[in-house]
């Protein structure tokens, strides 16, 4: 695909291609709307509300207040407590479930998930698997999994991105959004900052698919429009949303909810996710923690972008051709591959699943010769494509700086040999093509970390 002079729709057209949200109002004083948008979308006459305590003093509340004036019954509330910050994990998906199904009127009733992503990921998941539709209440502009169509949570260890259907409709307040904890909106500023990544490792996934590199699917038109066209004016235009800037929040929040309607419309992650996740989806499974608290999905995934970044900056450094790799670097076998993959994640719960990925992603020699010798044949095309979707890593760290985003790996818990090791484990995990990839398949990967590793700019 050419990905140049792209057309960009709006967020009421990309509404109208993602299938499972049937509405977005984004608007202050959007409690008010909230009755007729369960009258006009829903069938139930109850409603069964869940937040944290956090969630619930920032919106959760006032949407209690406008639903009961309504003469709309309430079947219920759960409110799980505010500290300490409560964990995307799937039990907490199986305690809903009990409590949707114990309701006289299940599964008529109508939940609402009043909160952040991770009250929106339990509700996602525990709707879907009872067939019960939702609306979303969210409280900040933190994630793009509001509308996604799956819910990415811990199950069996293992960091996962379960399906799920997308809420029906979302009804945000703008100034509940902009008087959200700073850190959130920076969070959600990074998960945005992420999808510079996730449309280079979309180029070369399809660059790649030609010579038969696996889940290497051809870039989609219309989801790569809904998204990359408008990228960057959409990160300048929201660099101030952590200011507590109302236009900023809504142009974050607006461009969050677009890339979601992206995955539904995809049904995949592959427009909005690329190797800047994987580096936070290992973290995730690390539990990772900053004085106690754990880190913010957006927090890792800025660090994880800025990684990206510079190990996309560092392949494609040389405009003569691709590095050189490291000398004596043989490929591993099947039988050697499992091996350093179960030794890297021995310590995790999900170790059984990750092998299983490492192998089926795995290619055999002729598929990576052929995938060796069409990037190095047409490396001045992937490398002009690449780069001119790139942030520049320096850029990109001054417009983090701006976004009140973390900038080094310290700022999130870690260590810059952190990032070494994350890199190594993130190239196992999930089979999506990207630069990480590209580099073990091509045999430069490690000479790629070598040269982060020693590097004076990145990372620092």
């Amino acid at each position: 695909m050419d990905t140049k002079n792209q057309t960009i729709p709006s967020p009421a057209d990309c509404l109208k291609e993602a299938g499972e949200t049937k509405e977005l109002r984004l608007k202050k004083a959007v409690f008010s709307d909230i009755p007729g948008l369960l009258k006009d979308f829903f069938k139930s006459g109850r409603v069964y509300l869940v937040a944290d305590e956090n969630t619930w003093k920032a919106a959760g509340q006032k949407t209690e207040d406008a639903v009961r004036e309504a003469g709309i019954p309430i079947a219920g509330r759960r409110i799980f407590p505010g500290e300490p910050r409560l964990h995307a994990h799937y039990t907490h998906v199986k305690e809903l479930i009990e409590l949707f199904k114990s309701l006289p009127d299940y599964p008529s009733c109508t939940p609402i998930a009043v909160g952040g992503g991770t009250i929106n990921d339990l509700v996602k998941r525990a709707t879907f698997e009872l067939a019960m539709p939702y609306l979303c209440v969210p409280t900040a502009a933190s994630v793009d999994g509001y509308t996604a169509n799956g819910a990415a949570l811990l199950m069996d260890g293992f960091k996962q991105t379960l399906p799920c259907t997308a809420p029906r409709v979302i009804a945000a307040d703008t100034d509940v959004l902009a008087q959200a904890p700073a850190y959130l909106s920076s969070s959600g500023f990074g998960d945005l900052a992420g999808k510079i990544i996730a449309g280079t490792d979309w180029i070369i996934a399809e660059k790649a698919g030609s010579a038969g590199a696996p889940a290497a699917t051809p870039i989609d038109p219309l989801a790569w429009n809904m998204i990359q066209p408008g990228l960057m004016d959409n990160l300048n235009q929201s660099v101030h949303a952590a200011d507590g800037d109302s236009e900023a929040v809504r142009t974050l929040f607006n461009s969050l909810a677009v890339t979601g309607f992206a995955m539904q419309y995809m049904k995949n992650s592959r427009p909005v996710s690329g190797s800047e996740h994987l580096f936070s989806h290992v973290w995730e499974m690390e539990d990772l923690s900053l004085n106690g608290a754990p880190v913010t999905h957006g927090h890792k995934v800025t660090i994880g972008t800025l990684s990206a970044t510079a190990f996309t900056e560092l392949f494609f450094a040389d405009p003569s051709g691709p590095p050189t790799a490291v000398s004596g670097w043989q490929r591993p076998s099947p039988a050697e591959r499992e091996a350093e993959t179960a030794a890297a994640f021995r310590e995790t719960p999900g170790c059984k699943a990750v092998v299983k990925t490492a192998l089926e992603k795995m290619v055999d020699s002729k598929t990576a010769s052929d995938i060796n010798t069409l990037c190095r044949d047409s490396w001045h095309e992937i490398r002009e494509k690449v780069l001119e979707r790139l942030l520049p890593y320096a850029e990109l760290k001054a417009l983090l700086a701006k976004a009140r985003c973390p900038l080094v790996p310290e700022a999130i818990g870690l260590r810059r040999k952190d990032i070494i090791a994350t890199a190594r484990k993130a190239q196992m995990m999930r089979n999506k093509y990207g630069i990480l990839d590209l580099a073990w398949d091509m045999g430069n990967f490690e000479s790629i970390l070598a040269k982060l590793e020693a590097s004076e700019v990145y990372l620092r």
